[in-house]
């Protein structure tokens, strides 16, 4: 089952094609009038993070704002954002940490448009073992080895935080994670290739009904991580002054996306249509909350926190890479 939800789902996200954006803002300043652009190739990924914009697209909101969404899926925002970077995509989705440690090193001058979700205690993210496994808290695992879907990012940073929380050394971790698609992560432990997973829902949720996989620890539960804010859209400074009126009408129609996604019903009559997911697992996932504004201060705290646990080498303003998002009626 976990190989046909993996496909499933991957081409879920690339239904994406129709239209995406917009996110709740008090700023009512911008842009409006013809489209620059119609066409848009979009990055996205696997999993509930999208729900907000395939509910935009199952309710034909991108087509009401005049966009067409060619969409490519990838694993990660650190995959994504070369390809932002060399033009091969106009805006994508990923994890904040990847897109503000990629701001920060210089990798592209990006501005951020909306956020897509916050994880919630006891919602999608959670490291996971095998059910007979000698695996019950944070210490123990120390020594083991431990999927993330991609080093460096939001998986890690939630990783060090809940692990120093718990007063585990995390330098005795970092050298046993493995890279691998969340997709993918409930085979490996069933297998043996590895020990522990740093996933979300529905994997988690597939994961634990599939193979009897066990929850280890919450990663967003109370604490430093707790409401974290986990996923949004950026695309290049440069292709957003130039096309402002187009960011504005994907920001429209993705509010009201995430406007849908605040009713779990939404969600889960949606889940079956773009992820394939039979209803009884939609009935049972985990999920967050799908905000509907950009909110900086929210952002900033992400970029605080990489500091603090040495994944960033240096503070960043995160206010002035925040495109804020245009009222309803545009």
């Amino acid at each position: 089952m976990a190989t046909l939800l993996a496909a499933s789902l991957t081409a879920g996200c690339g239904l994406f094609g129709g239209e995406e954006s917009n996110e709740g803002s008090s700023d009512t300043t911008a842009a409006s009038g013809p489209l620059e652009k119609t066409t848009l190739k979009v990055g996205v990924m696997i999993g509930i993070d999208c729900a907000g914009a395939q509910l935009a697209l199952l309710n034909d909101a991108f087509a009401e704002e005049g966009l067409k969404i060619e969409a490519q899926t990838v694993q990660s925002g650190a995959i994504a954002i070369p390809q932002l970077a060399a033009g091969e995509l106009d805006i994508t989705f990923g994890n904040w940490v990847s897109f503000i440690k990629a701001q920060s090193a210089g990798a592209v001058d990006m501005k951020f448009i909306s956020e897509s979700y916050l994880s919630t205690p006891n919602s999608n993210f959670a490291v996971i073992a095998g059910k007979d496994a000698q695996i019950n808290s944070p210490k123990d695992l120390e020594g083991k080895k431990i999927a993330v879907n991609a080093k460096g990012n939001i998986n890690e940073l939630l990783l060090r935080a809940v692990l120093t929380a718990n007063d585990v050394d995390f330098n005795k971790i970092k050298d046993n994670l493995v890279e691998m698609p969340f997709p993918a992560m409930a085979a490996a432990i069933q297998n043996g290739q590895i020990d522990a997973a740093a996933t979300i829902d529905p994997f988690v949720t597939d994961a634990m009904k599939t193979t009897g996989a066990k929850i280890v620890f919450d990663l967003t539960g109370a604490g430093p991580t707790e409401n974290f804010p986990l996923s949004g859209f950026a695309v290049k400074k440069e292709f957003a002054e130039e096309n402002p009126n187009t960011i504005s009408a994907f920001q429209r129609a993705l509010l009201k996306g995430q406007q849908l996604a605040a009713d779990r019903g939404n969600v889960e009559e949606a889940l079956p249509k773009f992820a394939k997911m039979d209803p009884q697992t939609a009935a049972i996932v985990k999920i967050g909350q799908y905000p509907t504004t950009i909110d900086p201060k929210r952002l900033q705290r992400i970029a605080d926190l990489l500091v603090t646990y040495d994944m960033l080498p240096k503070e960043i303003e995160i206010e002035p890479m925040v495109v804020p998002i245009p009222a309803e009626n545009g």
